[in-house]
C-alpha cells in the first residue's frame, strides 16, 4: 500500500507524542488561571496585570510565531523543533515557579508561549506526514480531543490536588517543569520525519516566495472573515479558563472546587464539538451552517452564564454547550483551508491561529481593566464582572454576524482528495 492509504505503528507513535506534547502546552496555555489567587498575592498583582501575565504575554509571542514555527518546522524537522519547543517550555516553568516579581514572571510567561507555539502546527505536520489521506479528519479531530485534557487538568484535577495536599503553586509548577522534560527526551527519542513520504499533500510546507504570498492571502477579505469568527468564537472558553472564571463563579456562590470543575466542563463540550462538528460539516459538505449554528449555541450558553448563573444544573449544561460552540472553530480551521491553494494552506492555517492569539491577548486584560473601572478599584461584585462581560458577547454576536453575512460556503471535498481551491 502507498503512504496515502497506510498506517504503521512508528506513525501512530510519533503522533502521539506529538499529541502529548500538544496536551502539555496547552494545560501551560490555561494554568494561571487556576492560581490567579495566589499568583495575585505572591507576584503583588491586579486584575489589568495579572490579565498581562496570564493571556497578553503569552498569546502575542504565540500568535505570532504561527506563520515562521510553519517555515521553521519544514526546515529544521519534527524531532528538532519540537524537542527545542517542548525544552524551552520545561525550562520556562521552572523559571516561572521560582520568580518573585512581575517582570521576570512576565519573561518566563513569554518564553513559555514561544515554546508552546509549536504544539498544534507541530501536530498538523505529524498528522500529514504519517497519518493515511483518507482518516486526515479523524485524526485532526482527536488531535484536538486528546489536547482538550490540557486544560481539564488544569481546570480541576490540578486545582483539587494543590488544595486537598496544601501543595504551593510553586511546587506544581516545578512539577510540570520536570513533565516538560520528560516530553523533551521523548521527542528526540522517537519522533522522527516520514522519510517515505514523497507525496504533494504535505500543506505545512516553506511558501515560495514568502512576502508575495503572505500579501496574496491577506489580499482575501474571505481570509479575515474565517480568522476574525475563528478568534471570536473561542476567546470566551480560553478567557474563562485563564483569567476571571472561577473567580466569577465564587462571587456565585460556588466553591473554589466547583467553579473549577465547571470550566472543565467546558473543555469537555470542546472536546466533543471539535470532531463532531468537523465530520457533520463534512458528512453534509456544508461549512458555514456549522459556524453559525456554533456562534448562536455559544452566544446562548454565554449569556446563561453571565447572567443566570444560580442553578448549578443549568450553568454546567451552558458550560458544555459553551464548549461545544468553541468547537466551531475547528471548522474555522477547515474552511480556511478550503480558501487557500497549496502554496498558501501553511500560512492560512497560521494565520488562523495567529488571530486566535491576538484576540486573546489584547481583550484579556480589556476585560480585566473594565472590571477594575467599573468597581472604582474596590473588590467587583457580580454586577462589574456583567458589565465587563459585553465584550464576550459583542464577540459572540460578531461570530453570528460573520457566519450568516460575510463567510461564503466552501466545497467540501473528501479527506481522500487534495484541495484544489486556488485563490
Amino acid at each position: 500500500m502507498t503512504q496515502s492509504h497506510r498506517m504503521s505503528t512508528t506513525g501512530l507513535i510519533v503522533w502521539g507524542i506529538c499529541a502529548l506534547f500538544f496536551t502539555y502546552e496547552f494545560l501551560l496555555r490555561t494554568v494561571l488561571g487556576t492560581f490567579e489567587h495566589p499568583l495575585i498575592t505572591d507576584l503583588n498583582l491586579n486584575l489589568v496585570t495579572f490579565a498581562l501575565l496570564s493571556s497578553t504575554a503569552y498569546q502575542v509571542v504565540y500568535g505570532s510565531m504561527q506563520i515562521p514555527v510553519g517555515i521553521l518546522l519544514a526546515k529544521l524537522g519534527l524531532k528538532k523543533s519540537l524537542s527545542i519547543a517542548s525544552l524551552l517550555c520545561a525550562l520556562s516553568v521552572f523559571g516561572f515557579g521560582v520568580t518573585h516579581t512581575f517582570d521576570s514572571a512576565f519573561l518566563f510567561r513569554v518564553i513559555m508561549g514561544l515554546g508552546s507555539s509549536f504544539g498544534f502546527i507541530g501536530l498538523l505536520v505529524a498528522v500529514y506526514d504519517w497519518m493515511p489521506r483518507q482518516k486526515i479528519g479523524l485524526f485532526i479531530g482527536l488531535s484536538q480531543l486528546i489536547g482538550t485534557l490540557g486544560p481539564m487538568i488544569a481546570a480541576g484535577p490540578l486545582n483539587d490536588i494543590a488544595n486537598d495536599s496544601n501543595t504551593d503553586w510553586r511546587v506544581i509548577f516545578f512539577g510540570l517543569g520536570v513533565i516538560g522534560i520528560i516530553i523533551s527526551l521523548l521527542i528526540l527519542a522517537l519522533v522522527k520525519n516520514n522519510k517515505d513520504y514523497t507525496g504533494t499533500f504535505q500543506i505545512l510546507k516553506r511558501p515560495k516566495p514568502l512576502l508575495p504570498t503572505l500579501r496574496q492571502l491577506l489580499s482575501q477579505s474571505q481570509v479575515w472573515f474565517i480568522a476574525l469568527y475563528s478568534a471570536a468564537i473561542y476567546f470566551t472558553i480560553e478567557y474563562l479558563s485563564e483569567n476571571s472564571g472561577k473567580a466569577f463563579l465564587m462571587l456565585n456562590g460556588y466553591t473554589m472546587k466547583s467553579a473549577s470543575y465547571m470550566i472543565t466542563t467546558a473543555w469537555i463540550g470542546y472536546a466533543i464539538g471539535c470532531p463532531l462538528l468537523g465530520y457533520i460539516s463534512d458528512l453534509t459538505g456544508k461549512r458555514k451552517n456549522m459556524l453559525s449554528l456554533s456562534a448562536l449555541i455559544s452566544l446562548l450558553s454565554a449569556i446563561i452564564i453571565i447572567y443566570y448563573p444560580a442553578n448549578s444544573y443549568m450553568l454546567t449544561t451552558a458550560f458544555i454547550l459553551l464548549g461545544a460552540g468553541a468547537g466551531g472553530q475547528s471548522v474555522g480551521f477547515a474552511i480556511m483551508a478550503e480558501q487557500c491553494n497549496e502554496h498558501t494552506i501553511a500560512i492560512g492555517l497560521g494565520f488562523n491561529n495567529a488571530l486566535i492569539g491576538f484576540l486573546g491577548a489584547i481583550n484579556a486584560p480589556l476585560i480585566g481593566w473594565l472590571i477594575n473601572k467599573f468597581s472604582h478599584g474596590s473588590a467587583p461584585t457580580i454586577a462589574h464582572y456583567q458589565q465587563a462581560f459585553w465584550v464576550i458577547l459583542g464577540f459572540m454576536i460578531l461570530a453570528i454576524i460573520l457566519s450568516s453575512l460575510f463567510i461564503k460556503e466552501t466545497f467540501c471535498k473528501s479527506t481522500k482528495e487534495t484541495t484544489k481551491l486556488y485563490l
